[in-house]
């Protein structure tokens, strides 16, 4: 299958989308149902959930609004839905049963016609690879609260930490990018680099580096930030990057 087709199957999972209704319909509204294999988030509920994908929208939301979801988007433009007018609205529905949108997101996935990010310079920094055992004695020695690297290394029980790609100078942390199952097939990457460190391509360089090790072991690395982020956007723009889809988070106030 290509990444286009795993994505939309990872997100019919997400929304509880049959495929029928997706080959008919553009924005598509169901019922909510936890399905076996869905992205589960650290305090994101499935009360009501949205993804904005090329044009498309999948929606699940919980039997209590679910036609209200249905009259108010079942005609709604989904390149317009983050409009702050609407998620204002979408709000104040979700307040009337507990709930509350918590964040907005930004989602990116390779381009294939991107070119490997080549370093500029001879890259004064040690390279050491972190995996299973290695991730653990990262947390063991730092813990959560005291973690130099929480966007690379978030210590998430349901998208738990993969690889690291860890860049030191002497006994001293540089940067660091890192990569979450956040399912079965796509991984998401995370980037920190540390004050005095910026603005020399490190974070370009470590993200296109974990993308392509992802890939290499068959699964598809995904990189998000904030709409607000133009810096990080950039990041992800220039490591071969495109801006695919958003999300809509909902939380229990």
């Amino acid at each position: 299958m290509t990444i286009d087709e795993r994505v939309r199957a990872q997100f019919r999972l997400d929304t509880n989308c049959p495929v029928e209704m997706e080959r008919e319909y553009r924005i598509m509204i169901n019922e909510r149902r936890d399905l076996k294999g869905a992205r589960v988030i650290d305090g994101i509920s499935s009360f009501f959930r949205v993804i904005i994908y090329r044009g498309d929208s999948y929606i699940m939301a919980d039997n209590a609004v679910l036609d209200w979801a249905k009259e108010k988007y079942s005609f709604y433009k989904p390149e317009w839905f983050c409009k702050y007018h609407n998620l204002r609205e979408l709000d104040r529905k979700l307040n009337e049963y507990g709930y509350e949108i918590s964040d907005t997101h930004v989602y990116m996935l390779p381009d294939s016609k991107a070119e490997t990010i080549e370093y500029e310079g001879e890259l004064p920094y040690k390279e050491t690879w972190l995996y299973d055992k290695e991730i653990a004695e990262w947390f063991k020695k730092y813990g959560k609260d005291d973690n130099p690297c929480p966007h690379a290394m978030a210590g998430s029980v349901n998208q738990p930490d993969r690889i690291g790609l860890l860049l030191t100078e002497g006994d001293r942390i540089v940067a660091m990018s890192g990569v979450s199952e956040d399912c079965a097939d796509l991984w998401q990457i995370g980037i920190d680099v540390l004050p005095g460190y910026e603005g020399h391509g490190l974070a370009t360089y470590l993200t296109d580096m974990m993308k392509r090790k992802v890939m290499s072991l068959g699964h598809i690395p995904f990189y998000g930030t904030s709409e607000s982020h133009s810096n990080s956007l950039s990041t992800g723009i220039r490591a071969g990057f495109i801006p695919s889809w958003c999300e809509v988070f909902v939380k229990q106030k």
